[in-house]
C-alpha cells in the first residue's frame, strides 16, 4: 500500500511539472495573422505579420516579428512570461524607430491574440499558428 501512494505522489508530481512546459510548448514556432496599428500621429492602418517564439526557459520565450502595412516592413524583438498556461505578458522593442513597448498575449488552441503598446500607439493582432 506504501509503495502505491509513493508511486501515486511521484507520477503527479511528474504530471505537474510536464503540464505546464506542454501547454507553454503550443507558443513555440511561427504564427501568422493581420490586425492593425493605431499611431498616435497617424492613421490607423491594417497590417500583415509573422511572429515566431522560440523558448527560452520554462516560462519565458523570445520573440521575433515582422509586419507589412502600406507604410513599409515593421520588424520588432522581444520576450514574454508565461503568466498563466494561456496568458503571457513582456516587452518589445523595434530598432528601426526605436520604440519600445509593451505586449499582452493570448493564447487559445492554434490561434492568439497579440495586443501592444507603446508611447507612440497600439494594435492588436489575431494569429494562427503555421
Amino acid at each position: 500500500m506504501r509503495s502505491l501512494t509513493i508511486i501515486s505522489s511521484l507520477a503527479a508530481l511528474i504530471l505537474v511539472g510536464i503540464c505546464p512546459i506542454a501547454k507553454a510548448a503550443s507558443l513555440s514556432g511561427t504564427w501568422r495573422g493581420s490586425g492593425f496599428v493605431n499611431p498616435k500621429s497617424g492613421n490607423r492602418e491594417k497590417v500583415r505579420c509573422r511572429i515566431t517564439y522560440k523558448r527560452q526557459s520554462n516560462k519565458v520565450f523570445r520573440v521575433s516579428a515582422v509586419c507589412a502595412s502600406t507604410s513599409g516592413k515593421i520588424r520588432q524583438t522581444g520576450e514574454v512570461l508565461m503568466v498563466t498556461t494561456k496568458r503571457y505578458v513582456g516587452d518589445f522593442y523595434n530598432s528601426d524607430f526605436d520604440i519600445s513597448g509593451r505586449v499582452r498575449v493570448v493564447l487559445r488552441g492554434s490561434r492568439q491574440t497579440v495586443s501592444f503598446s507603446s508611447k507612440t500607439g497600439n494594435g492588436r493582432i489575431t494569429l494562427r499558428k503555421r
